[in-house]
């Protein structure tokens, strides 16, 4: 596997936040195994920089992805 840093994955954006549209799964299909990692690496790095997350129930969880299953 090559070095992730000197993968450019710029162009790889997701739509999605709870559950992948068909646009991102054929997005994600088409990566390399090494783009897959980066990304994965990447959005994990972004998640860890941003710091903790504001609290919230179960139920605010679930109707967020309710409303993203529902494209709202």
């Amino acid at each position: 596997m090559s070095d992730i840093e000197t993968i450019d994955i710029s162009h790889v954006k997701f739509s999605s936040t709870v559950f992948p549209s068909k646009d991102d799964m054929k997005l994600w299909d088409s990566l390399s195994l090494e783009q897959k990692k980066a990304v994965e690496i990447r959005d994990e790095e972004e998640g860890y920089q941003s710091g903790l997350a504001e609290p919230c129930t179960m139920a605010d969880i679930i109707a967020e992805a309710k409303a993203e299953m529902n494209g709202g």
